[in-house]
């Protein structure tokens, strides 16, 4: 039996309300400006501690922007509509506030930062990418879609981006319009999926 540990045991509650506080910080000020001083006091926690899980900013900064797309997986019902029909909360919540200020602010600055700009990428935009292409190649092997199914997912995410430019959250959130964007994407590329609902 080893040594006993030393300190206090580790809160892990401590992670997800320093997580939620960078995101804010990151939301207000940008990558230029985001300060972990600032995160500290957000999350009411010594900054001490955010530097014993975090000695890098940019790791902090990072983990922050990975955590927009988190929990994203493909659903696997075994239908394209009833996929789509699951996914697309998870998937609008993306590109809604606070989340698609942190989004259209950090995809300017973090170019700026090749390190952060990498992750963001793999974490952000190619993790929701991925799981909606999925989708519908998933769709694709049991017969079930007319065309690419990388088209297709950018057709899917198109109509997301734009309704979040031009139309603002509520195009995306009300449940009612993102079953009408699900039934226009079924009813264009869902072969055999298009005349009823599952």
């Amino acid at each position: 039996m080893g040594p006993a540990a030393r300190g206090r045991p580790r809160d892990p509650s401590i992670d997800g309300r320093v997580i939620e506080a960078a995101v804010a910080e990151l939301a207000e000020r940008g990558i230029a400006g985001f300060a972990t001083n600032s995160v500290a006091a957000r999350a009411g926690v010594d900054k001490r501690g955010i530097y014993a899980r975090w000695p890098d900013r940019e790791q902090l900064i990072t983990d922050a922007l990975g955590s927009l797309a988190a929990g994203l997986t493909p659903p696997a019902t075994g239908a394209l509509r009833t996929d789509l029909l699951a996914i697309i909360p998870a998937v609008t919540a993306v590109f809604t506030s606070p989340r698609i200020e942190i989004l259209q602010r950090c995809v300017q600055e973090a170019q700026q930062y090749p390190a952060i700009y990498t992750a963001f990428k793999r974490d952000s935009i190619d993790r929701c990418m991925a799981v909606v292409e999925d989708i519908f190649r998933s769709a694709a092997q049991r017969g079930g879609l007319a065309g690419d199914p990388v088209l297709a997912g950018e057709a899917f995410m198109g109509i997301l981006l734009t309704r979040a430019g031009f139309l603002g959250s509520a195009a995306l959130t009300d449940p009612a319009k993102q079953g009408e964007i699900v039934e226009f994407i079924v009813g264009a590329v869902g072969f055999g999926e298009s005349t009823s609902r599952e």
